[in-house]
């Protein structure tokens, strides 16, 4: 029998055996410690992930690229140009999932935050409580009360923020306005905000679509011709390059009851059939944006570029002394407007007004009170 009081063997290192016991997990040689895997910020993607890309279901909020998630898009105007009525009417529809905000089809149902810097709860009351809600609209709607902290890159808001987010599922949020986020309007700034949203964003496990309202700068001659507008957007262009997206909201005239808007997608990188696209909409009773059936396009293209007040008529004096052969020719009023829209390129309403007795050219028109038909002055 061995002898289990023994001394070890030189240079031995087995430990005697105990009789009747066993282990079932007898010590393993550690692990080799190995370098640590660096987390990609690259995401490099294959060509065949490219070819073979779809978006994910939701992925597309409003239109074809309009509102993406994982997307930024501008919306900006002049001040008064109604952009909060057009933000809450958005998150309406979100919540909705369905119908059309300013002209573009509504995919899907969404929940939606807007970061409020300039409305109180007051007006935010009346806007919302003048909508036909759904009865589930609080699921889908949030709005902050003014902030503390206006940064993207300040912890405090970046920790809320993305809480918020996730305990919400909120697929938009909207930053009313950028210039409340940045120290200035310089190129740095921008650059600095949108490397921020982008840390915030990059975090999170779901792609969230963000809207951006901003403000036009004064406006300068011949701004409003197609993509002119583009350039008066306020700030260094780095704010139009990043933006995948970008919407002008400017009011038709500059009259303090004016109600319509005119709505242009000046730019829409994901999208050829969405660029390009406009729409007249007006502010109607429950707060949200009704598209104007037959809107006079004379009228806005007579107007400056901020969609508020026209420079001058779009009819002239020598289209009515054309129409009318400088006095020569009378006509019915049904006529004589048919004629002036040929004439001068213009609409109904537009040829109408200036054909009324209280438009832009009453004093010159004359009208035979017994035939009905009218004519021009030859001379005031």
């Amino acid at each position: 029998m061995k002898n289990l009081s023994a001394p070890l063997d030189a240079g031995s290192t087995q430990a005697p055996e105990m009789p009747g016991t066993y282990d079932p997990d007898p010590p393993v040689a550690a692990p080799k410690i190995g370098k640590k895997r660096r987390e990609s910020v690259l995401h490099v993607l294959t060509l065949s992930d490219v070819l073979n890309y779809e978006p994910a279901p939701g992925s597309l909020l409003v239109g074809d690229g309009v509102l993406e998630a994982g997307g930024t898009t501008l919306l900006f105007g002049p001040p008064g140009s109604l952009k909060g009525f057009a933000i809450g009417h958005l998150m309406a529809c979100g919540a909705r999932g369905g119908g059309t905000w300013m002209g573009y089809k509504v995919n899907c149902q969404f929940a939606s935050l807007w970061i409020n810097c300039e409305n109180g709860r007051r007006r935010l009351m009346k806007q919302f409580n003048a909508m036909d809600l759904p009865a589930d609209a609080g699921q889908f709607i949030f709005n902050t009360d003014i902030p503390e902290v206006w940064s993207v890159t300040d912890g405090r808001f970046v920790e809320e923020l993305k809480e918020t987010i996730l305990a919400n599922g909120i697929k938009l949020v909207v930053f009313d306005t950028v210039s409340s986020f940045t120290p200035d309007e310089m190129a740095k700034d921008f650059a600095a905000f949108f490397a921020g949203l982008n840390a915030v964003f990059q975090t999170l496990p779901w792609k969230v679509a963000v809207l951006l309202v901003h403000h036009a700068r004064k406006p300068k001659d011949g701004d409003r011709s197609a993509r002119g507008l583009l350039h008066t957007i306020s700030g260094h262009q780095t704010l139009q390059r990043r933006s995948r997206c970008i919407l002008f909201m400017g009011r038709v005239t500059d009259a303090l009851d004016e109600r319509r808007i005119v709505s242009v997608c000046l730019k829409c990188s994901d999208s050829e059939v969405e660029e390009g696209r406009k729409i007249a909409v007006t502010l109607n009773q429950r707060s949200e944006m009704e598209e104007i059936p037959d809107f006079d396009w004379s009228e806005w293209a007579a107007g400056t570029v901020n969609g508020g007040g026209k420079k001058g008529p779009a009819v002239s004096l020598e289209h009515l002394r054309t129409v009318f052969e400088n006095g020569e020719k009378w006509m019915r009023r049904s006529e004589a407007r048919d004629t002036l829209m040929e004439v001068a390129g213009v609409g109904r309403s537009t040829a109408y007004d200036a054909l009324s007795n209280d438009g832009d050219y009453g004093e010159w028109i004359r009208e035979n009170s017994i035939t009905k038909k009218i004519s021009i002055r030859q001379s005031k």
